[in-house]
């Protein structure tokens, strides 16, 4: 068994998982599992937001470690599905590790949801968050417009590797200007309160925050305030992007 292949990747279906929004005690416990269904039996791994570490000691008292650094994060659930089905089972029918890592690789590369598909649902989600709020017709449908617009922008600056807070503070007053344009052009009245409420669903940090609850329950107390912090400061750059836009398209 080559061990240091195995733990390049272990480290690897962790790296899929945290890069895809996973929390970090599920990725600890991929890359534990993993190495203990090919019989290594003193295993560590620790993770934060944005390092992984694993370290185990084969049947000689070897001690292999590697320190993998992880500067990218997205949501992709389905990812996280994947490799966690697959971790499952490894433990019941370990693989060799060519057909382990071509396994891992097709996860890795998997495609997004097109681009169109994408726009679609950030103009449902707009449209019905709206309405939920207890929006009009004609409030959910201008949230439909700027839902669109928020996605464009949020696959945009995704390209320029823009810092996630920014991106935020963008969308914020792309939110607020663009709601703003649209209630003084239609000759219909509408709730701009509801409607930036409604546009503004689509950059809530929720799996930061959900996940920064579930690391803290489980006893990761660094990654928790970590990743309360990162929805605390997203959730600030939304409010400061939305706050200037109206503050300045109102003295206009």
């Amino acid at each position: 068994m080559d061990n240091r292949r195995l733990i390049k990747l272990a480290t690897l279906a962790g790296q899929i998982i945290l890069e895809s929004g996973g929390e970090i005690y599920r990725v600890e416990d991929t890359i534990t599992m993993i190495l203990k269904s090919y019989d290594i039996r003193d295993a560590e791994s620790f993770v934060t937001p944005t390092g992984i570490m694993v370290s185990l000691t084969d049947n000689d008292g070897n001690v292999i470690s590697l320190i993998h650094r992880v500067s990218k994060s997205t949501v992709d659930l389905e990812k996280v599905s994947l490799v966690n089905s697959l971790s499952r089972q490894l433990m019941e029918h370990p693989l060799p590790l060519n057909e382990l890592e071509q396994a891992l690789n097709e996860i890795s590369g998997k495609a997004p949801y097109s681009v169109g598909f994408q726009l679609i649902m950030a103009a449902m989600c707009g449209f019905s968050f709206t309405m939920l709020f207890g929006g009009s017709l004609i409030d959910a449908l201008v949230s439909l417009v700027i839902g669109i617009f928020v996605r464009v922008l949020q696959l945009a600056t995704r390209e320029i590797k823009l810092n996630g807070i920014f991106i935020n503070i963008i969308g914020g007053a792309l939110v607020a200007v663009l709601m703003t344009l649209f209630t003084n052009i239609l000759p219909y009245e509408t709730n701009s309160d509801i409607i930036i409420i409604g546009s503004i669903m689509l950059l809530v940090p929720g799996i930061a925050f959900t996940n920064a609850i579930r690391d803290t329950l489980m006893g990761d107390y660094l990654s928790g305030v970590s990743k309360g912090m990162e929805a605390f400061l997203i959730a600030v750059g939304i409010a400061i992007g939305a706050g200037s836009a109206l503050a300045i398209m109102g003295g206009l």
